[in-house]
C-alpha cells in the first residue's frame, strides 16, 4: 500500500456520505453488495455491521450471517489466508473499538497520524486504464472503518486527505492482488 498513492493538498473537511467503498475485482465482487449504487456509504456493509453491533452486540452467532462477514470469508476462500475466523472476531472488535472511540469526536492528533485517505478517481481505473461504468464519487484509500463509524454516528463531514495513483497505467498492485489464487 505505501506508495502506491501520493499526497495531494491539505487536509480538509469532506462529506461522510459522499465516501464511496474502493472496489477492487474478485476481492469485492459486486454482488455481495446490496443497492442500486452498492459502494455508497449507506449500502456499505460497514455501516450494517455498526449498526447490528449497535442493536445485538458482539455475539458472532448473529455478525456471521451478515455480508461484512460473508465478504472477509470470501477472501479467505479466494488466497487471503490471513483471514480465519479468529482474525474476523479481533477484526470486528477495532471496528467497533473505532465506533466507540470516535463517539467522543474526532480530535486533531487522529487527523495527522492516519487521516482518511480518499482518491478522487477509483484506483483500478487509474491503475488499469478501465472504465467501469459504475464508479462514481471518491474512493477510500485508507479509513474506510473510520468514515463508517463517523457516518453511523450522524456526522455530516470527516477530515480527509486527497490522494491519487502514484503510477497510473502501470498495471502493476501489489496490495491485494499478490494474494489471491490465480
Amino acid at each position: 500500500m505505501k506508495g502506491e498513492v501520493k499526497y495531494v493538498g491539505k487536509i480538509v473537511k469532506f462529506p461522510v456520505k459522499e465516501i464511496r467503498l474502493q472496489y477492487l475485482p474478485k476481492i469485492s465482487p459486486i454482488w455481495l453488495y446490496p443497492g442500486l449504487d452498492p459502494y455508497r456509504m449507506e449500502n456499505l456493509h460497514h455501516v450494517t455491521l455498526l449498526k447490528h453491533i449497535i442493536k445485538h452486540g458482539l455475539d458472532w452467532k448473529k455478525l456471521k450471517k451478515l455480508t461484512y462477514v460473508k465478504e472477509r470469508r470470501h477472501r479467505y476462500d479466494i488466497g487471503m489466508l490471513a483471514w480465519t475466523d479468529s482474525h474476523l472476531r479481533e477484526h470486528i472488535k477495532r471496528r467497533w473499538k473505532t465506533y466507540r472511540s470516535l463517539k467522543n469526536g474526532w480530535s486533531k492528533k487522529m487527523s495527522k497520524v492516519k487521516p482518511v485517505v480518499l482518491l478522487k478517481k477509483p484506483f483500478i481505473e487509474t491503475r488499469y486504464n478501465w472504465e467501469s461504468g459504475f464508479l462514481k464519487g471518491p474512493e477510500c484509500w485508507d479509513g474506510l472503518g473510520r468514515s463508517s463509524a463517523a457516518f453511523v454516528l450522524g456526522w455530516k463531514e470527516i477530515p480527509v486527505q486527497w490522494a491519487e495513483d502514484a503510477h497510473p497505467g502501470s498495471r502493476q498492485f501489489d496490495k491485494g492482488f499478490n494474494k489471491i489464487k490465480k
